[in-house]
């Protein structure tokens, strides 16, 4: 799972979730949630409803937040016939994690953390991906050096591993305020980019740690 590289932390895999794999509060453009704020009938008519026509209930579940759980509950239905298949808890630990970018609430990155943890105890012990991604659970917990310590271990297993160093770039730089070690990771990071076409565009991101 990937989660956009300006979301709040890279996320370890590479299967399509926009994680704002780093960091929300952080990116230079807003999130796109932040875009429909202000008042209801404003909201309305810049969602190109009609002049007139009545404010979305704003109660309603929100379409991002209902796809997640429906995943979560059709995972745990997968679970129960599989209750020993590690991918599956893998991807619930996914699908939490993304309930939580969505929803903000701490209970999911909870969920998220338990179960990527679980995963990391029953055979994915090395796997660079969950590593990764736990990491940026327990960033978003605010746990900074249990964090570094997951993306380490994730860089010792696979030293090209673009997310663990990205990731480890903004917790340094803009966490933990290591600007120094910041921009020895963020080196690390442009060696590996020179020849992994997969990185995405560091220029907003070298500027912050680089100053350049």
């Amino acid at each position: 799972m990937i989660k956009n590289p300006w979301f709040t932390l890279l996320i370890g895999l590479m299967v399509g979730l926009t994680l704002g794999y780093v960091f929300a509060e952080r990116q230079p453009i807003p999130p796109a949630k932040a875009l429909g704020l202000g008042a209801p009938q404003a909201a309305a008519q810049a969602g190109g409803l009609p002049n007139g026509h009545p404010p979305i209930d704003e109660g309603a579940p929100d379409p991002e937040t209902q796809f997640f759980k429906q995943q979560i509950s059709e995972i745990q239905v997968l679970m129960a016939q599989n209750p020993d298949d590690v991918g599956l808890k893998v991807s619930l630990a996914d699908a939490f994690f993304e309930l939580a970018r969505a929803t903000g609430q701490t209970n999911h990155w909870q969920e998220a953390r338990s179960w990527y943890e679980r995963a990391l105890a029953e055979g994915r012990a090395d796997d660079p991906n969950v590593l990764t991604d736990l990491a940026v659970v327990l960033r978003n917990m605010g746990q900074f050096d249990r964090s570094l310590e997951h993306l380490d271990h994730a860089i010792a297993v696979e030293p090209d591993h673009w997310q663990a160093w990205f990731n480890k770039v903004v917790i340094l730089n803009f966490d933990l305020h290591d600007h120094d070690g910041a921009r020895e990771a963020f080196r690390r990071l442009e060696a590996i980019a020179a020849t992994n076409p997969e990185v995405p565009d560091l220029t907003g991101i070298r500027q912050e740690v680089m100053g350049s």
